[in-house]
């Protein structure tokens, strides 16, 4: 009896781990853990923006946690709101469960004792957040611009057959335009944010392009307001962005069946119901000379540039020179 007495008696490491577990050790490394998080998400959210790696970093952590918008400064609150009272509520809940072990925190000598417990927690939450920081830091190459990817990326798709009214009120359909290269993209005449960026984007492409190359182009510009979109708007920012008619058709119709051609051509959209605002993919489709769709790209850097390759390609594909 006493060899088993002494067989399971607690051990001085037994002792040790059981009292890190049961006494100031593990709330002590929860709240230095906490706290240094804490501080990360703040330095985080409230990072002024740049073009360092921690503003690359800070800025692409808040648009996949906090669908953070650069140019507006916007980002959901409630989400960061939740992740800032995450580490907040850790901590409260360890200091009441964990009240008597904190006890000797109240004298120096207790600080003394548990320090290199709080200093642990703080560097365990540091080599997390490092791990962090080194994998969602954005890469120095990361803008540098591709290869075009050509017929790895080329699509065949159809167009939905639908029948539009342009900004001069004009019967207009997308099959009228075969044989040349057509832009398809989809605005709305009060939006504030996206659609002027579009605009300017579509305008500096045409620029660009040689003559002969412009003569075989077209761009459509779809209404992703189709009940608000009247021809008065549609035309009035077609001449502000100073495009020219019959090249650039800002195009409207049925409410019904405009919603419908363009879920069919993959324009996501949502209205905001607090402030009206259409909330929408910014796409550029490139149909080829034989009206089905060859390419779809975006805003991102390196779509623009992949956007007028995109382009040449299917004139030359036509017969352009």
């Amino acid at each position: 009896m006493t060899a088993i007495t002494l067989n399971d008696a607690p051990t001085g490491h037994d002792r040790g781990v059981r009292g890190f577990f049961t006494g100031t050790g593990l709330p002590l490394f929860l709240l230095s853990a906490a706290t240094v998080y804490e501080v990360f998400l703040l330095a985080v959210i409230f990072a002024p923006e740049s073009t360092g790696a921690w503003g690359g970093f800070a800025r692409e952590f808040k648009q996949w946690c906090f669908d953070y918008d650069p140019r507006t400064g916007g980002m959901e609150w409630a989400a960061v709101w939740v992740m800032l009272v995450e580490p907040a509520f850790v901590a409260l809940v360890t200091a009441w469960l964990w009240r008597r072990g904190l006890v000797p925190l109240r004298t120096r000598s207790g600080w003394a004792r548990h320090g290199r417990t709080a200093v642990a927690g703080a560097l365990a939450a540091v080599c997390v957040m490092a791990a962090l920081y080194a994998y969602g830091r954005p890469d120095a190459n990361a803008d540098a611009p591709l290869p075009f990817p050509g017929e790895r990326i080329r699509t065949r798709l159809a167009v939905p057959d639908f029948r539009y009214v342009d900004q001069k009120g004009r019967p207009f359909a997308l099959d009228e335009l075969r044989g040349r290269v057509v832009i398809v993209t989809g605005i709305y005449a009060m939006c504030s944010v996206t659609c002027p960026e579009i605009l300017l984007e579509t305008r500096k492409l045409i620029a660009s392009l040689p003559p002969e190359l412009r003569a075989r182009l077209a761009i459509v510009a779809i209404s992703l307001n189709p009940e608000e979109d009247t021809l008065e708007l549609m035309d009035r920012v077609t001449e502000g962005y100073g495009f020219q008619y019959p090249e650039f058709r800002y195009v409207n119709g049925e409410p019904a069946g405009m919603h419908d051609a363009l879920t069919r051509l993959g324009f996501a959209r949502r209205k905001n119901p607090q402030t009206g605002v259409i909330e929408h993919a910014n796409l550029f489709l490139l149909l080829d000379a034989r009206g089905e769709i060859a390419y779809r790209f975006t805003l991102d850097q390196r779509h623009r540039s992949w956007l007028r390759e995109g382009l040449v390609a299917l004139a030359r594909e036509s017969g352009a020179p």
